[in-house]
Formats: structure tokens, C-alpha cells, sequence
């Protein structure tokens, strides 16, 4: 038979579920992308676009290409310089930087 105390907690606990999505993801400390990384590599990624062979895409020079206006891109509140990146399962990337993962955005 189960408690009262223990029922309660368990309904409280259940409770939160709905909500837990609403947590700022930037309570939990980011951390940069690692360069040796095999995604990293994998994707040649580099902290600063002007070191990278960039070709034309999708109607874009690869001069313009940066991380920054990527569509995978979204800028971290506490730095402007970085941003989270959903290729790298949102670790934080230099805006400046660039991947062979590039897409315009929308």
C-alpha cells in the first residue's frame, strides 16, 4: 500500500514534468567546441571563417559565410562573440567561425 506522503510526492513530482521544458537552457554552463573534436574535424570547422576554403553556396559568396548568419546558429545571451550551434548539439561556436555545415538563413 502506498502513502499518503509518498503519493504526494510523486504527483508533485509528476507535475513539473510540463514545465521543465521552460528551464533556460543557459542555467547549465555551455562549453565551447572543441577543435580536435570529430564532428569538429569532420565538418572543418575553424574559429575564424577567414582561414577556411570557402566556395560559393546556395547563392552566397564564401566571403559572407560565417557562422553567424547560419541557420544552425543562435546567439548566447551572456556572449555576443559565441553562440550555440545545433550541429555541434549546441555547444558554443564563434560567430566569426565557419563548417562546411553552413546554411543560409531563412
Amino acid at each position: 500500500m502506498v502513502s499518503r506522503r509518498k503519493l504526494l510526492s510523486s504527483a508533485s513530482m509528476l507535475a513539473l514534468i510540463p514545465v521543465a521544458n521552460l528551464i533556460p537552457t543557459t542555467v547549465f554552463a555551455a562549453t565551447n567546441v572543441d577543435l580536435s573534436n570529430a564532428s569538429a574535424v569532420a565538418l572543418k570547422y575553424v574559429e575564424n571563417a577567414t582561414d577556411a576554403q570557402r566556395t560559393d553556396k546556395m547563392g552566397t559568396a564564401g566571403a559572407d559565410q560565417v557562422c553567424d548568419n547560419c541557420r544552425f546558429y543562435t546567439v548566447d545571451a551572456g556572449n555576443s562573440a559565441r553562440g550555440g550551434c545545433v550541429l555541434f548539439q549546441n555547444q558554443l561556436v564563434a560567430g566569426k567561425g565557419w563548417c562546411a555545415g553552413w546554411v543560409p538563413t531563412a
